[in-house]
């Protein structure tokens, strides 16, 4: 991001800087390669792009509000041209490397070290520290992310002051930008589809929460390992929340890079709404799908490349109108013009003449979209269909029988129909019997100096004196590891069903926590019976009565976080990962398929609950912020369901409490 007086030198080798007289001659000056100037914007759809040369794609510009401002002298320092002088030491943080440089300072890549976890710093240089209203602009970031809680958007996790140093702690993206991933090779229609579906799923979250982003570029959009989007800096945001007290933008200034700006924010970035960022969304959009960002009077995306749905135009058409109100309204009427695109994109393309490639003349047409609902209740009834034909067909044979030989029992495989009726074999095999008592295993309990006085404890599965008490399923150690044969619902001696194994007498609290294990599951094998319809799953937990946080590993299905409990006013609060991915059109994380894996649940308390996050391998698979969760008192389990099950290496750090006293049902609860 550049500021007045600040010159941009792309790689081109084109520098240039933004002046202002008035609004309406406003003009962007380019000194190099012939004095190229771009003057004010013509009428028309993208027009304000129509000479931007494309070395300028990624820049952020920010003009000064006075005529004044601007100046002829470079900056003292280019942004970004070095990294810090001497080494930056933040409390808590071991940086590791610059992994990004802009105009509001670098990024780094660090080592959170009370979590032993991957994070990105963001740090301003105490050269723009100087300066109010970069310190401000920065703290505004901060504050814009720390108001946002979803899946598409980049988490914060802390801020402060070292020194001279402002900074801030966000979560860390393995991945690559959206810029780098368009430069590999053009991405395919349904990638393209999904991407813009979560971008624009984060902006309508943000918008939601009065957060106008003002900058979205291919730049700012991350993309993990698995695809999935996080929508990054937020250093230009507008903040419409009433009370807020961050408005830098002046009127008659424009902010954003200049490729993706709406004519409107160009003329005037502060007094921008929501339809703004639709803009921006529209020409990466476009550029996704061409390969180029819309210029003048632009020609359709399946006018250019044959492969693209025609059923798109409409959306980006009406997304790069010149006009706000021509524009849809909100982010989220643009996924409901997305989803039956992205239903059938691998679908065949309509025939050249079909009304839907008419996009400029009439709209699109949206084909009805089944309910996932419906879709399980016609599977569902195929099933019963098919069932009861097989029995019919059994009834018409067991009759055939009677009437010709007389009353005889007839054999089916596992079905038997004769003259006491329809019988059906009982599988013989044995479920594993129920250990339903104590395991003593060797741990090792220290101190951390940490604030706030937290513990790590270290379980190793021999023979010690840690107590475990284990209910359903047959449960051992061996070999150093904790091994597990679960399958049926018998509930053994207990007055409940529980195929998990306890930490008896260790009592965490949930507002800093984090616990996790070597895990591997597999099938029972043909010695046992099997319930293919049952629940499979490998478990570690976070339990007490009425309270429950887990990481499953479900073979063939996935990694999934699920919780369950109780707020003060009686209320329930249920839900898993899964409603979120289905939300987001994202692919299940898989369980490692071969050998053991590293599984772990964090939780966290922030100011409006509590964030859990769910690992497998180092990998962040879910997270959901739980409201309500605070000061709520937890044991550490290990469960097994319908599976062989091993556990190995379990460490659990976090605030040891004592043993809850003051509800009778949470204390008896701990006996679980």
């Amino acid at each position: 991001m550049y500021v007045s007086g600040q010159r941009m030198l792309c790689q081109c080798g084109i520098r240039f800087d933004v002046r202002r007289g008035d609004v309406s001659s406003a003009s962007v000056h380019f000194e190099g390669r012939g004095g190229t100037t771009v003057g004010p914007p013509r009428r028309g759809v993208a027009s304000h792009a129509q000479h931007v040369q494309a070395d300028m794609v990624g820049a952020t510009v920010l003009r000064g509000s006075e005529p004044g401002d601007a100046s002829n002298e470079p900056p003292s320092q280019p942004q970004g041209a070095a990294p810090p002088e001497s080494p930056v030491e933040l409390p808590g943080f071991e940086l590791l490397r610059v992994i990004g440089r802009g105009g509001m300072g670098e990024v780094w890549l660090a080592r959170q070290q009370s979590l032993k976890r991957t994070v990105a710093v963001k740090i301003l240089p105490p050269r723009l520290a100087k300066d109010a209203e970069f310190v401000t602009r920065f703290e505004k970031e901060a504050t814009a992310l720390a108001a946002l809680s979803h899946p598409n958007i980049i988490q914060i996790f802390d801020r402060g002051v070292a020194g001279e140093h402002y900074y801030f702690v966000m979560e860390y993206v393995e991945g690559r930008s959206l810029r780098e991933e368009m430069g590999l090779s053009r991405l395919p229609l349904q990638q393209s589809l999904r991407i813009i579906r979560q971008v624009a799923s984060a902006i309508e979250y943000a918008h939601d929460q009065g957060i106008i982003h003002r900058d979205l570029k291919p730049e700012n959009i991350l993309l993990d390992a698995r695809g999935h989007v996080k929508v990054a800096d937020f250093g230009l945001a507008g903040i419409r929340r009433p009370g807020s007290e961050h408005h830098l933008t002046a009127t008659s200034v424009a902010m954003g890079t200049l490729n993706y700006m709406a004519p409107e924010q160009r003329r005037d970035a502060k007094n921008v709404d929501r339809r703004a960022d639709l803009f921006s969304l529209g020409v990466m959009f476009y550029e996704l799908l061409t390969g180029e960002v819309p210029v003048g009077r632009f020609r359709l995306p399946s006018e250019r490349v044959p492969e693209v749905d025609p059923r798109v135009d409409s959306v980006v058409e009406r997304l790069l109108e010149n006009e706000p109100e021509a524009r849809y309204a909100t982010a989220g009427e643009v996924n409901a013009e997305l989803e039956p695109l992205i239903d059938s994109a691998a679908g065949s393309v309509p025939p050249s003449g079909s009304p839907l490639v008419s996009a400029r003349k009439a709209r699109t047409t949206r084909p009805a979209r089944s309910h996932p609902l419906l879709h399980k209740l016609r599977a569902g009834w195929s099933k019963v269909r098919t069932g009861a034909s097989v029995v019919g067909s059994l009834m018409l044979l067991a009759y055939a029988v009677r009437a010709f030989i007389g009353p005889v029992n007839l054999h089916v495989g596992d079905v038997t129909i004769g003259t006491s009726g329809f019988q059906v074999k009982q599988d013989t095999k044995p479920w594993p019997p129920n250990t339903d008592g104590e395991l003593f295993v060797d741990s090792k309990l220290e101190l951390l100096a940490l604030p706030g006085g937290l513990s790590r404890l270290s379980m190793d599965f021999v023979g010690g004196q840690e107590e475990m008490n284990a209910w359903s399923g047959d449960w051992k150690l061996k070999d150093g590891k904790l091994e597990v044969l679960q399958g049926g619902s018998d509930m053994g001696t207990s007055d409940r069903f529980r195929p998990r194994t306890y930490v008896a007498h260790r009592y965490f609290s949930s507002n800093d926590f984090t616990a996790e294990v070597d895990m591997s599951v597999m099938p029972l094998g043909p010695e046992y019976a099997d319930e293919p319809d049952a629940q499979h799953f490998g478990e570690l937990t976070f339990r007490i009565k009425d309270l429950q946080v887990s990481a499953f590993a479900i073979p063939g299905v996935g990694m999934r976080l699920s919780w369950r409990y109780l707020l003060d006013d009686g209320q329930e609060i249920v839900g898993n990962s899964a409603q979120d991915l289905e939300n987001l059109t994202a692919d299940e994380m898989p369980v490692p398929a071969l050998g053991s894996f590293r599984v772990r649940l964090m939780m966290k308390r922030r100011k409006n609950g509590v964030m859990v996050e769910g690992f497998v391998n180092n990998r962040r698979f879910a997270y959901k912020m739980l409201p309500g969760l605070e000061d709520r008192v937890g044991k550490v389990a290990l469960g097994c369901r319908n599976l062989a099950c091993t556990f190995d290496k379990l460490s659990v750090q976090g605030l040891l409490v004592e043993r809850p006293r003051s509800r009778p049902q949470e204390a008896a609860g701990a006996q679980e």
